[in-house]
């Protein structure tokens, strides 16, 4: 494996092999995944569409197109990331938050500043790149968005997704609510959830949705995908567990502002950092 490049797509052929890696990424069957015409239409009118190249073959891609952000009835635009893949044999290499960060600079050079995208709030990785690398915040939960039957990664379970909203452009004082490994063990006593067990047997066991600090920590499972595919019982009380969690706090004014990973000998913890925010 060598250097990897990040790029514009810009022949049909490229464009060809996103669906290719959607396919490795998530067990797409043959017909689903992005289709080949409209991402160089995208790519040749706006879009942000990104590949990740080793030499001559790509190994992710990112695609983005221009929205319009609507929170509070004062439209903006901004870009929506629709989706994003790395093969697995290069995860763990930077090179999704590499396709994150070229996607700024081409948003930036059309004049926007706000990048926008959805994630599984269980999904611990994905967590850590898009609140705590990239600086991200999520207050939006949406229910169920694809159905229970999106790939083989999310069979059997509601996909359940975090709103990422990343204002690429200006800075929200969040710095203020990071919380840093050295000084997290003292905040664990906001956290608002009770989890027993480790591994696959991991198990949510009770929240509390009244909690008044002003920040507050939620402790999410080590491996979603381990438990989901010993124990599909336990990965749905997972979901509605967390979002009951989530929507409770949300309706509350809180803000995901960070997503600590803490390791413990071989075992690792994952946790939200919640805080109360006006933005």
């Amino acid at each position: 494996m060598g250097e990897v490049a990040i790029r514009p797509l810009v022949t049909f052929d490229e464009c060809q092999q996103v669906r290719q890696i959607q396919h490795r990424c998530w067990g797409f069957a043959e017909d689903q995944g992005l289709y080949p015409p409209l991402l160089l239409s995208a790519s040749e009118n706006g879009g942000t569409v990104l590949g990740a190249f080793d030499g001559e073959q790509m190994v992710g891609y990112l695609f983005g197109y221009p929205a319009l952000h609507d929170p509070r009835g004062k439209r903006s635009l901004k870009i929506y990331s629709q989706t994003m893949g790395v093969l697995p044999e290069y995860r763990n290499r930077g090179i999704a938050e590499q396709l994150k960060w070229a996607q700024r600079e081409q948003a930036l050079g059309l004049g926007i500043e706000l990048i926008t995208w959805t994630f599984d709030p269980l999904e611990g990785a994905n967590a850590h790149l898009n609140l705590h690398k990239l600086g991200g915040i999520a207050r939006t939960y949406k229910r169920n968005v694809y159905g229970e039957h999106f790939g083989q990664l999310n069979e059997g379970q509601p996909t359940d997704r975090f709103l990422v909203e990343w204002w690429i452009a200006k800075e929200f004082q969040i710095s203020n609510f990071r919380f840093q490994i050295s000084n997290f063990k003292f905040q664990i006593k906001r956290c608002v959830t009770q989890v027993e067990g480790g591994g696959t047997a991991q198990k949510l066991t009770g929240f509390d949705l009244g909690r008044k600090d002003e920040v507050v920590i939620a402790q999410m499972p080590d491996n979603i995908q381990a438990i989901r595919k010993s124990n599909l019982a336990l990965a749905r009380e997972w979901r509605l567990g967390t979002r009951e969690i989530f929507e409770a706090y949300f309706a509350r004014g809180f803000v995901a502002v960070d997503f600590v990973s803490e390791q413990a000998g071989t075992v690792r913890h994952n946790y939200y950092v919640l805080a109360q925010m006006v933005l």
